[in-house]
């Protein structure tokens, strides 16, 4: 069962990228001609769908609880735990909004799917080069604050497991600085999908909890201080 849901998986996949090419080709004239804002709205329509069926060709079933109370036209920066590969279609598909992407600088070199991700306002960043990535910081906090939700992943990398890391200490001061809320969300069972070093999609159940939202704003500065904290112990207590 595991052999062709895999086998399944890459060969829809795949043809679904080919067969929504010329969608890809039109928003990108549209960001060019247009403006960026107004096809990362039409590229979001898709993006919401394919996020949903990328996560059912991998034998997700995606268990949404949500205490937040999060309308929809409300710009948030979500931060969450970070498992697995399915991670960014099951929160594109099921964080309730259809949000860009911090992401690390090696997906941009995958086809289409890159391309895809430019036009959902996606920022690859590059950890390396400390310049620009305060540039690429500065990009992600004039995303949020021209209305465009981003979700980030403090922990930096992919735990592999329901292990949390670690976040970065300083990480969510772009909430503060753009004037957003935080949303947290707590991610369960996604590592499972598809297992680290092992490219077999066994299937199986991800719990998705959205959080109370949170408003740096209103604390305290010792309290904004160590918001990495106090959001990860959120994010923990869902685990």
């Amino acid at each position: 069962m595991t052999f062709f849901r895999t086998l399944f998986f890459f060969l829809v996949f795949w043809s679904h990228q080919l067969l929504i090419l010329p969608l890809l080709l039109y928003f990108t004239r549209v960001a060019k001609r247009k403006s960026p804002a107004e096809a990362r709205v039409r590229a979001a329509y898709i993006g919401r769908r394919w996020g949903k069926m990328v996560a059912w060709l991998g034998g997700a079933r995606v268990d949404v609880t949500d205490n937040a109370d999060l309308s929809e036209d409300e710009t948030v920066l979500i931060v969450s735990n970070h498992q697995g590969e399915f991670d960014i279609p099951i929160l594109i598909g099921h964080a309730g909004c259809t949000p860009g992407f911090v992401a690390k600088k090696e997906l941009q070199n995958i086809p289409l799917v890159s391309h895809w991700m430019r036009l959902l306002g996606c920022v690859f960043l590059d950890r390396e080069d400390r310049r620009k990535q305060i540039a690429q910081v500065r990009e992600i906090i004039e995303l949020l604050k021209s209305g465009h939700s981003m979700v980030i992943f403090p922990e930096g990398t992919r735990s592999g497991s329901d292990e949390l890391l670690p976040f970065a200490k300083g990480s969510l001061n772009i909430a503060v600085k753009a004037g957003v809320r935080i949303l947290p969300i707590t991610l369960s069972g996604s590592w499972k999908l598809m297992p680290k070093g092992k490219p077999r999609l066994p299937g199986g159940t991800v719990r998705l909890v959205r959080h109370p939202l949170l408003d740096p704003a209103a604390l305290s500065p010792e309290k904004q201080a160590r918001l990495h904290e106090i959001v990860r112990d959120q994010i923990a207590s869902a685990l």
